[in-house]
């Protein structure tokens, strides 16, 4: 109980003091890169964000902004390294590309067979795909988010423009979320 009543008072100093851009410039630098690690991002960068005192919208936009950079060159090169991966005299790498493309063809295949079933027409295949990788990348979970959510597409050869977009706004969505439960609006509704 000590520790989370010290925790708060640290967060609400930290929330009283005025944000100046200049003097926080750390605090930014730390934010902008751990929006870009893979599995930490942008949705759970804006809580570090948040607890170093930086305003809400700035932290969720700083985010955001960070954390989709990766998008366009994991859609560009990762079909290129799977094609290198190929050509590597190491039988282990060349291996685990096999097995990534065979097991991404299998969740492809049982994808669009649940698609032909379940909804009847209602959404094309791929535009069920590309609402799929949506909510994959919004849902604020470990394992879900722009790397992984960029691969997949890249796996499934998905349109390009298309599923950056779908990631994009996925990825829109995961950081308002985090925002919105980090600065206790979630917990008012």
């Amino acid at each position: 109980m000590p520790d989370k009543l010290f925790n708060s008072n640290i967060m609400l100093a930290a929330a009283s003091q005025p944000f100046v851009w200049q003097e926080h410039t750390r605090e930014i630098i730390t934010t902008a890169l751990l929006s870009m690690v893979p599995t930490f991002e942008g949705r759970y960068a804006v809580t570090v964000a948040l607890g170093m005192g930086m305003p809400p919208v700035f932290s969720y936009l700083l985010a955001l902004v960070c954390s989709s950079i990766p998008i366009p060159f994991i859609l560009l090169l990762l079909r290129p390294v799977l094609d290198w991966f190929y050509t590597l005299p190491i039988k282990p790498v060349q291996s685990f590309a096999a097995w990534l493309e065979r097991h991404a063809a299998k969740k492809r295949a049982a994808m669009n067979e649940k698609n032909q079933k379940g909804l009847r027409g209602r959404f094309s295949a791929d535009t069920a795909e590309l609402l799929a990788l949506y909510i994959f990348v919004a849902l604020p979970l470990p394992g879900t988010g722009v790397w992984t959510g960029s691969a997949i597409a890249t796996l499934f050869e998905m349109p390009r423009g298309k599923a950056a977009l779908a990631i994009l706004l996925g990825n829109m969505t995961a950081c308002l979320i985090t925002t919105l439960a980090a600065t206790g609006v979630l917990a008012i509704v």
